[in-house]
């Protein structure tokens, strides 16, 4: 009968134990292991199987423990060395039931580890034998019960296991989804049956084909002549395409380290929890960091997940001069123009803000954003005092859409309006820009018509071979504003919004 021998190691503290029995190390491959052995990953993990060897012949392999003798035994050797009617009483149980080994103190190699010290500055060596406690380093510090502590520090591991399971499982589903986007987007081959049963491979296109597809339908209706733009918007798509999928491809990569981290924190988390009390006790400080570490990246992946919309749409859109534009909104240039006191500013926060702003002669310029639809507006409002007039050719550049403002209800301006919009429709720069004109202040009783101060302006004449259109409109109300908005929107996208999914 062979008896477990006190083992005394060095340094300072009670770093201490018992003498482990003779055992032999089994490295094994065992895929999916972490903290729920019911998961199985894709990749195989190492996992430590230990052999203790019988004490009575180290060439078997022990099964059972004496908790009299304290002897590691075989079944052969359990049933011949306890055959007298004394052994036989005594206690065996399976390894797997066997009793931690009390550990024993390195001070007092006599007496057993009993508490953990609670004082900070004993943290790095809290264990303690009642020795210690009562006439040691540790004399009169706080203190508890190893056991309890014990319990306490394997309580919060199993609560960390279970918040890193959660974890592991929003990770794997993010995870998965950036694989479906993925797919989506590049499409792929696929098995279906025909009618009479027999399987053959059938292409599915993804939302990068139907999106190239689209561009092609979208300009096979055209001349050759526009075969150089095609091919142009084919190469947005195509930027738009490869930039999404190598932000999506290295969100995968993020994804695939983040769950590598958690899984080596789960393992390490298993190993402490297989450890006796005074290991785990030991392990304290370092689970818990380990916990504020996985703690801080789930709140960093809680927040990323939360602002990023996973969609595997690409929206295109189609403008009157055959560029395309992917995205949700599409800008559009507008520039404000009009005699001073026409309503243009008033217009202007009436459709940014929805509310009556008290007529301000504008020195200078305002510029606001209005999204409409699938359009947002970015709106020049340029003051119209007759000295500012000569400054409205600085904002002519790239604008695709002119806002003219006339008051109805001043009739003796509109010829002055006239002479101002003749002036306009003469700059190169605003050949092919749109014409909006706004027929402000309708409300007002004997304001003209829209047809008397579409007579009065000679559109017809004045704008003939560009695209035009008069609203009435009262900018206090809001009145027909929104109509104008509805025709700028037809006239600037030739297709819509395209929602390729």
């Amino acid at each position: 009968m062979v008896l477990p021998r006190p083992l005394v190691e060095g340094g300072d503290g009670c770093s201490c134990g018992t003498a482990p029995p003779r055992m032999a190390t089994l490295v094994v491959n065992k895929p999916g292991a972490g903290l729920d052995s019911g998961r199985q990953g894709s990749r195989g993990t190492a996992v430590v199987k230990s052999i203790i060897r019988c004490d009575e012949d180290e060439a078997h392999v022990a099964s059972v423990y004496c908790t009299v003798c304290a002897t590691h035994l075989c079944s052969e050797c359990s049933q011949v060395t306890h055959s007298t009617k004394t052994l036989a009483k005594h206690r065996r149980v399976p390894l797997a039931d066997k009793p931690h080994e009390k550990t024993m103190c390195c001070q007092h190699q006599v007496h057993a580890i009993e508490f953990v010290c609670l004082e900070e500055g004993c943290q790095t060596s809290p264990l303690m034998c009642c020795v210690c406690k009562e006439y040691g380093k540790h004399q009169g510090h706080k203190h508890s019960v190893l056991e309890p502590e014990a319990n306490q520090i394997r309580a919060s591991i199993l609560d960390m296991a279970h918040c890193i399971r959660t974890f592991t499982e929003e990770i794997s589903d993010y995870s998965r989804k950036l694989v479906g986007i993925v797919q989506h987007i590049e499409g792929g081959e696929q098995i279906v049956e025909d009618g009479i049963g027999m399987a053959h491979t059938e292409h599915v296109p993804g939302t990068a084909e139907n999106a190239r597809s689209c561009v092609r339908a979208y300009f096979s209706d055209l001349h050759e002549t526009l075969c150089r733009q095609e091919e142009m918007a084919l190469s947005v798509v195509d930027a738009h395409v490869r930039e999404k999928l190598i932000w999506l491809r290295q969100q995968q990569e993020d994804m695939t380290i983040l769950l590598s981290q958690v899984s080596t924190a789960c393992l390490h988390c298993e190993k402490t929890l297989q450890q006796d009390d005074c290991r785990v006790v030991l392990a304290k400080q370092e689970i818990t960091r380990l916990l504020e570490t996985l703690q801080k990246q789930q709140q960093q992946f809680t927040e990323v997940a939360d602002h990023i919309q996973l969609d595997a749409s690409i929206p295109v859109t189609f403008t009157k001069d055959n560029r395309v534009h992917i995205g949700p909104k599409m800008e559009i240039r507008v520039v404000t123009l009009g005699l001073d006191g026409a309503g243009k500013t008033t217009i202007l926060f009436k459709l940014k803000q929805d509310e009556f702003m008290q007529p301000i002669p504008t020195i200078g310029f305002n510029v606001e954003t209005v999204e409409y639809k699938n359009l947002k507006f970015t709106i020049w409002d340029v003051g119209g005092k007759h000295k500012l007039r000569p400054l409205w050719k600085h904002y002519y550049l790239n604008t695709q859409a002119v806002v003219f403002v006339v008051d109805s209800s001043h009739r003796d301006r509109v010829s002055e309006a006239h002479s101002e919009l003749a002036k306009l429709l003469t700059e190169k720069e605003l050949r092919d820009a749109l014409l909006l004109i706004f027929a402000n202040k309708q409300d007002v009783a004997g304001a003209l018509s829209v047809e008397e101060i579409t007579e009065q302006l000679s559109l017809h004449k004045l704008c003939c071979g560009r695209s035009w259109y008069i609203q009435g409109c009262d900018a206090r109300s809001g009145m027909g504003l929104y109509e104008g908005l509805d025709w700028l929107s037809r006239q600037l996208v030739a297709a819509g919004v395209l929602d390729v999914a």
